[in-house]
Formats: C-alpha cells, sequence, structure tokens
C-alpha cells in the first residue's frame, strides 16, 4: 500500500512526524512506499530515506510548494527530484523569501493605509503574508469577511481581493519547469480540497489550462476528496493524459497514513522508478 503525502518534522510550524517514527509506523500499517512531502523543503527527504531503508519502506523523494496559477492559489508536489538539487533547492528558496519580502512590503503599506496590525511582535520569528493576513483582521474590521471565518482566512481573503500583488507565490509554471529540468514529476495537490480562499477545488478549466503548462498529474486520492470528486478527477487525469496520485496528507501520528491500493498509482510509480 501506498501514501505519498506526507510531512515531518521539516515543515515549519505544524508538523511533528520525527522520519524514524514515520519510517515505523508506516511499516506497521502495512506501507511499501511512501514520500517526504514537507512544506518548502527537502530537508527530511535523506532522514527518512534511510529510516525507511531500516523499516523495509521505500521512500520517494517528495516536497509540496506553495505556488499560484490563474489568479488561485495551490500547492505543488515535485516527486522524484534530487533533494539536494541547487535548482530544487533554488526554488524552495524563492517560496520563502519572496513570502518574506511580501511580509515586510505589508507591514510597511498596510499602516500607511491606516490598518492596525495585532501580535506580530508575539512571534519569536519574521512574520510570513498568512502571519501579517491574522494580524490585520485580528485588528481591523474587514469588508468582505465571510462569518465564521478565522482571522488568517479572513486577513487572506482581503489581501488577495482587495490588494492585487500583495502576495506573489512562485507559479505552477515556474514549479513545473524545475521539475522537468531535474527529471522529476509535478503533480497538482488535493484538487478538490476547499479551505476557503487558500483552497478553492478546481475544475476542469484549471486542469486543462494546467495541463497544457505541462503539469504531470493530480493528487485524486485525498483524505477529504468526495467519492464524486475522485471521480471527476480521475476522469480529468484520463482526459487530459495525467498521472494519478494519493496520499494521507498526514502531518503528525494523530492524523492516520493512507493506503492507497498500488494499482491506482502504477503509472505513477513506473515513472518514479524510472527516474
Amino acid at each position: 500500500m501506498i501514501d505519498l503525502h506526507i510531512h515531518t518534522t521539516a515543515t515549519p510550524h505544524h508538523a511533528s512526524w520525527e522520519p524514524e517514527a514515520l519510517a515505523a509506523a508506516a511499516a506497521a500499517a502495512g506501507l511499501t512506499v511512501i514520500a517526504a512531502t514537507d512544506h518548502n523543503t527537502t530537508a527530511s527527504v535523506r532522514a527518512l530515506q534511510a529510516a525507511g531503508a531500516r523499516h523495509g519502506v521505500r521512500v520517494i523523494s517528495g516536497v509540496e510548494l506553495d505556488s499560484a496559477f490563474g489568479g488561485k492559489l495551490w500547492h505543488t508536489l515535485v516527486y522524484g527530484a534530487d533533494p539536494e538539487a541547487p535548482a530544487l533547492l533554488e526554488l524552495c528558496r524563492a517560496v520563502f523569501e519572496r513570502n518574506a519580502e511580501d511580509a515586510r512590503r505589508l507591514m510597511a503599506e498596510l499602516p500607511a493605509r491606516g490598518f492596525r496590525l495585532a501580535g506580530l511582535d508575539a512571534l519569536g520569528r519574521p512574520p510570513n503574508v498568512a502571519d501579517v493576513a491574522t494580524a490585520l483582521a485580528r485588528a481591523n474590521e474587514l469588508p468582505g469577511r465571510v462569518a465564521g471565518e478565522g482571522d488568517e482566512e479572513a486577513g487572506m481573503r482581503f489581501l488577495l481581493t482587495q490588494m492585487p500583488g500583495a502576495y506573489r507565490p512562485v507559479d505552477v509554471t515556474e514549479v513545473i519547469a524545475v521539475a522537468h529540468s531535474l527529471g522529476a514529476l509535478a503533480l497538482l495537490a488535493h484538487p478538490g480540497r476547499e479551505k476557503g480562499i487558500y483552497a478553492i477545488p478546481a475544475d476542469e478549466a484549471d486542469i486543462a489550462a494546467m495541463a497544457a503548462a505541462g503539469l504531470d498529474g493530480l493528487e485524486v486520492h485525498y483524505p477529504s476528496h468526495s467519492p464524486a470528486q475522485r471521480e471527476l478527477y480521475a476522469t480529468l487525469a484520463v482526459k487530459h493524459g495525467l498521472l494519478v496520485s494519493g496520499g494521507s496528507d498526514s502531518h503528525h501520528p494523530r492524523q492516520p497514513l493512507a493506503r492507497v491500493a498500488p494499482g491506482e498509482l502504477h503509472e505513477l510509480l513506473v515513472r518514479l522508478s524510472a527516474s
């Protein structure tokens, strides 16, 4: 059984899987192949591969990158690249640096526009855009706020809809280009996930446009995808010649690992074995 979407402690701030514990848990769950897909870093890939070898679990090198395309935010998974390839490390660095630069600019621009920011001094680290968005929503009445949404989402909604260019993640096409230059594959993570402004489910037009731009595949099997969504994205994968992937998106031991049947991911596994 397979799980190609897992995060370790290398994912900043919100993942707690230690490589050794993750490899042991994967083996105990009957998994034979997993992937390290931390957010915007490959720092744990080698450690997880070594732990996997001790437990009889193959570990595929991966990374999940914050990205944008067509005016929407996406997460793009890269599989099969050398985790220490300079081009991949530069791409990961660009994600962090663009975010930090945008945060610094917003921290100057928002007060100049009369907005207050609350709580940034207590972070103990340089703020990112999401931190600034949270601070903005916490201290201001923002137009367009949706009932029940949290401060982070409300603040991001305002920045993305009312301040064009406020947040400039790398484009999915940039991720695809780097992946292909390294003989790796670029797949769209959780296309059906719905998380307000952060994740608007991909429609056929989104998938078709990204496929035309060189996207290699879709994460069809994902915990929050409904049966209808899985069927839709499997159909679109066939229609647009895309590979099918799947995984748990587990960030810690309290989130169960996935058990995707090898047959569901056969083409992807063949391509990764050849890379």
